[in-house]
């Protein structure tokens, strides 16, 4: 009994030390992007993304957040955002090289886009679906729905959020 005992209070410590270590600690990427995007949609549900069977289009690719916003109203307005983070810049830059090549999927239209260090604005068809892909610093992400004008809002929202030399 003493032993188990023992073991709880020296959990205890530990897990009470890490927690105020963190506590003063900077937030993290990923919990500064949730917040800011439930402060912009209150109303909204943030719901994990699985990336099942998805293949990192650079090696260095770390995945910081993956979720679908859902909007209380109807599911034509959910956004998808997808925040990784790589270990270089030209990583970061090779993330982004199908889109400057214009190497995409039949159907897709894309178009240089202002939003961190470099962006693309892709269209599919006649604006049935659209995605925002853009770099900051060390930050690749990809935002995407229906909705044109609600990508571009939580595209900024995002970008916002990341500082100019993140550490992902």
């Amino acid at each position: 009994m003493k032993h188990t005992e023992a073991v709880c209070v020296a959990l205890w410590f530990v897990l009470g030390g890490s927690a105020s270590v963190a506590g003063r600690d900077e937030p993290t990427l990923d919990s500064r992007i949730i917040e800011a995007l439930k402060a912009r949609e209150p109303d909204w549900r943030p719901v994990t993304a699985l990336e099942s069977g998805r293949v990192p289009l650079v090696p260095s690719e770390k995945r910081i957040l993956a979720a679908v916003w859902q909007s209380p109203k109807s599911h034509g307005e959910d956004v998808e955002v997808f925040v990784y983070g790589v270990a270089n810049r030209d990583e970061a830059r090779g993330w982004l090289e199908g889109f400057r090549t214009k190497r995409v999927y039949p159907g897709w239209q894309v178009r240089s886009y202002q939003i961190g260090d470099e962006g693309y604005l892709s269209k599919y068809e006649d604006g049935k679906r659209f995605e925002i892909e853009f770099r900051r610093g060390l930050v690749v992400a990809k935002i995407a729905g229906d909705a044109l004008h609600l990508v571009k809002a939580f595209a900024k929202c995002v970008v916002e959020q990341i500082p100019t030399s993140p550490k992902p």
